[in-house]
């Protein structure tokens, strides 16, 4: 992404008896199988009547423990929206808005840069990554209002300040290793060179660790275990998402009419800032046990979210791809 102006959960399942035999299990074991043969056997909590429905009840949940899993093709759709969301963000609230802001004049915008005329300010190449460091961090407030029972939303939200707050962090490192892109154009003009360039790879490496801790947290509750199942699905649910963006980015960059060498320098850069995501296994944040009432929650199939997914990825390679003209 670059700015170019005059610088060139588990599902929850309750089951409950007339006299108060309970079984929850947000993480069904054998545990709680030999939980419902003790109640059968002794009684103690269960009436005689519900006895039977203690067993099978638990016989369900174990079922259901080892057929639901998440879906990919909702996780790609949410990796999709929360992509684009992310590029927007950069792109056009945050070039554009500091655009508008030092009354330059914008003339083209694109999933992979924002061209304006006039109006000399380093404000305009920094607004990109601050516009996404902003948005990821009141990603991650978003989903207190969103009950564990509503697992689209909250992970979409997970997404989009992973997406947002990883491309803010690791644009820095990008610049200052390649002397190129938004962070390039903000440091244009100061010396020594040497010395901020190194700056601006010491801010990136500080700023993608705290990413890296931040996003953990927030995908905490899509893991909440260091065993091995629960390390496989974060692993899966974090890859997925990550592999839907570069191809968004790829897609998006095709009709760029700077031509395929944007796909390499700007579209693909953007979306693999967010490898990140996809190491949220080894830090224990990611894995530490959830709070009571926070289960973690299955992504189940959701049509909604495919269908928007589809349309705005239609939106995002036809008309954004090749830009929007401003006169």
């Amino acid at each position: 992404m670059l700015w170019r102006g005059a610088y060139a959960l588990r599902p929850q399942v309750h089951v409950a008896s007339g006299s108060g035999c309970r079984f929850e299990s947000p993480a069904a074991s054998f545990a709680d199988l030999a939980a419902g043969w003790k109640c059968w056997l002794i009684g103690a909590e269960c009436g005689v009547a519900s006895q039977i429905e203690c067993v099978f009840a638990n016989v369900r949940v174990l079922a259901m423990q080892t057929e639901i899993q998440d879906d990919a093709l909702t996780l790609i759709a949410l990796g999709v929206v929360a992509f684009i969301f992310a590029d927007v963000t950069h792109e056009a609230l945050g070039h554009g808005l500091a655009t508008l802001l030092v009354r330059a004049k914008p003339v083209l915008l694109t999933t992979c840069y924002f061209s304006t005329q006039g109006g000399v300010s380093r404000w305009i190449p920094a607004g990109g990554g601050l516009a996404n460091a902003c948005m990821g961090l009141l990603a991650l407030l978003f989903p207190r209002g969103f009950s564990p029972g509503a697992p689209h939303v909250r992970y979409f939200l997970a997404l989009v300040a992973a997406f947002n707050l990883f491309f803010a962090a690791a644009y820095p490192a990008y610049s200052g290793i390649a002397l190129f892109g938004d962070w390039a154009a903000v440091i244009s003009g100061l010396e020594p060179v040497w010395l901020w360039r190194i700056l601006l790879i010491l801010a990136a490496g500080v700023s993608y660790w705290l990413a890296l801790i931040l996003v953990a947290h927030a995908i905490d509750p899509f893991c909440g275990s260091r065993e091995p199942k629960s390390l496989q699905r974060l692993q899966r649910i974090t890859l997925i998402p990550y592999l839907a963006a570069l191809a968004t980015a790829f897609l998006g960059g095709i009709p760029n009419p700077a031509g395929w060498k944007v796909l390499f320098t700007a579209a693909i850069p953007a979306a693999a800032a967010s490898f990140g995501l996809t190491q949220l296994d080894h830090f224990s944040a990611a894995t530490a046990p959830y709070p009571v009432g926070e289960p973690s929650v299955y992504v189940q199939r959701s049509v909604g979210w495919i269908a928007a997914a589809l349309a705005i990825l239609t939106l995002f390679v036809v008309f954004l791809g090749p830009g929007i003209r401003f006169r």
